[in-house]
């Protein structure tokens, strides 16, 4: 229990607590976690290691070249602004450590994050507002940004959600003081929240073990890789180092 008081919150950890807390404790505790290669967590994969590649100006797979070319085509390289790639950020304020690895940061007068989505679902605006990845990305960009911008202020950062299988859709969510000082109070009571959790209970939604690799532990009951949520393996690609002490 000593180590999780040294750990750096991702967007993972804090969507499986808040998920389950004892699939948190299973995962990040216990250490009882592996991943899931199922044909879209490596279509996914893959479709994020080629954007890297574009954005470094390396040669492109050649896979999923459909989802590729539509990323490419809404999002063209524009001179005069730094590109950086699958980039981390990390912030430790001496109460809570948060780190982030964003899809793409865009600096140019402000700081553009864009986050790529690979699942069968369209982005939904009202969800992605209030969702614990927006509110953890924006905030810690606003918080320790300063390592890539030195004048960043939270009205200078956006982020844009593209799903390239509907390229008409982006969510784009601008960022200003008045909800950097609520998400800190959110994203802090939360951490805060694990730190002092001893018991760890499993959530009282039964439908969600349905689909966790946990339930044989929780209920008896097997899970079968094609029933295990594929928001899952889109987790584990944004924070493949989530694990961090």
């Amino acid at each position: 229990m000593e180590d999780i008081k040294r750990m750096y919150f991702s967007q993972t950890t804090l969507k499986t607590y808040l998920s389950c807390p004892y699939r948190f404790k299973n995962r990040y505790i216990d250490g009882l976690y592996w991943r899931f290669d199922s044909p879209s967590a490596k279509e996914g994969s893959e479709f994020h290691l080629d954007m890297r590649r574009h954005f470094l100006g390396l040669p492109l797979s050649g896979k999923n070249m459909d989802l590729v070319s539509a990323a490419i085509s809404f999002l063209p390289i524009e001179p005069g602004k730094e590109y950086l790639p699958e980039y981390t950020i990390r912030y430790n304020n001496g109460e809570m450590r948060l780190t982030v690895r964003y899809d793409l940061i865009i600096i140019g007068e402000t700081v553009e994050i864009y986050d790529w989505k690979a699942e069968a679902a369209r982005p939904n605006a009202e969800k992605l507002r209030d969702d614990i990845q927006t509110r953890l990305y924006l905030y810690t960009m606003a918080a320790a940004g300063k390592t890539i911008k030195e004048d960043i202020r939270p009205s200078d950062i956006s982020i844009t959600y593209f799903n390239p299988s509907y390229p008409s859709s982006p969510v784009r969510i601008d960022y200003d003081s008045y909800r950097f000082e609520k998400d800190e109070i959110k994203i802090s009571g939360l951490v805060s929240q694990i730190l002092k959790d001893t018991e760890f209970k499993p959530t009282d939604d039964r439908r969600k073990c349905a689909y966790c690799e946990y339930n044989r532990l929780c209920n008896g009951k097997p899970v079968s890789l094609d029933s295990i949520d594929d928001q899952d393996f889109e987790l584990s690609w944004d924070d493949i180092e989530e694990i961090s002490f």
